[in-house]
């Protein structure tokens, strides 16, 4: 009985770890952006940014810009221009 108890807690245990969705190291899940670019985008041509932290969908941070041409964009989120770029929207954030 004892062995029977332990074999439905271990089964239980894996179901609701499955159903949570926690990432399996190595795998990307469901991420958004496959492959990113680290290449300069003119900041006349951004028409959006959006950030996606990293979650239980994707074990990565992304960074999607869409140009003014509607084409969407993968940059690499430890790109030196990336990265002032998203502290200088966060700072004009905090002054509205």
């Amino acid at each position: 009985m004892n062995r029977a108890a332990a074999v439905l807690t271990a089964i239980l245990l894996l179901c609701a770890i499955a159903t949570q969705g926690i990432p399996i190291p190595g795998t990307q899940g469901r991420c958004q952006c496959p492959t990113t670019s680290s290449s300069f985008i003119n900041l006349k041509t951004i028409k959006n940014l959006q950030y996606i932290p990293k979650g239980p969908h994707c074990e990565t941070q992304e960074i999607i810009i869409t140009k003014k041409n509607e084409q969407k964009v993968c940059v690499d989120p430890d790109a030196k221009w990336v990265k002032i770029i998203i502290k200088s929207r966060k700072g004009s954030r905090r002054r509205n």
